[in-house]
């Protein structure tokens, strides 16, 4: 009996690390509703706050009719450290309401690479928001529902896919003529429920 619950115990501290390493490996879109015109570019710089701390960066370029992309690359303190690369595409919706909501597809694929195992996920969804500002400074709000599939390939065991969802809830206001502030909050649900908090600043040109 006294070796059938240390086999228990040995098997959940191994899985404790591959569990928040699918949580943290993947670093939310932060794509709001409306993408970036031809030729214009931003710099973006974030930290995100769970159990761990990510650090990453986003470069992002319009490319014309309603298109944008971005890169993106970082690095995750989460089971001993890891590194993210990825990309993400956005492209505006041409839908007009009356309360001026906007509206975007967006999707991605990012990599990240631990010591405990690789991970390869693919987020998408829609960004519903709108520009709330009343005054001179931009302010625009808005949500993001999306589903994830991700695959963890662990130095250790079988490789696993699964199936997210999550809601990402954000926004972005202008601080002066080049600099913005943007914040997000996700919720996703997965085998443990978890919320993340991302903030960071834009330079846009």
């Amino acid at each position: 009996m006294r070796g059938l619950r240390l086999s228990c115990i040995s098997v959940a501290l191994a899985l404790t690390p591959l569990t928040a390493f699918a949580q943290a490996g993947v670093t939310p879109l932060l794509t709001g509703p409306v993408p970036l015109v031809r030729r214009s570019t931003e710099f973006r710089g974030y930290v995100t706050i769970e159990e761990e701390i990510d650090l990453f960066g986003i470069y992002r370029r319009g490319i014309g009719q309603g298109f944008d992309f971005g890169i993106r690359a970082g690095y995750s303190d989460v089971a001993d450290g890891a590194f993210h690369l990825g990309g993400d595409l956005r492209y505006g919706l041409p839908w007009e309401t009356e309360s001026e909501l906007r509206f975007a597809l967006a999707g991605g694929l990012q990599f990240t690479f631990g010591d405990v195992a690789n991970l390869i996920a693919v987020p998408f969804g829609i960004s519903i928001g709108a520009d709330v500002g009343t005054g001179e400074r931009a302010v625009i709000l808005y949500g993001l529902p999306h589903l994830t599939v991700e695959r963890i390939d662990p130095d250790v065991g079988d490789s696993d896919s699964e199936l997210e969802f999550g809601v990402e809830m954000g926004s972005q206001i202008e601080l002066t003529r080049v600099l913005d502030f943007s914040g997000a909050l996700t919720v996703a649900t997965n085998d443990d429920d978890h919320v993340e908090l991302a903030l960071g600043l834009i330079y846009r040109r």
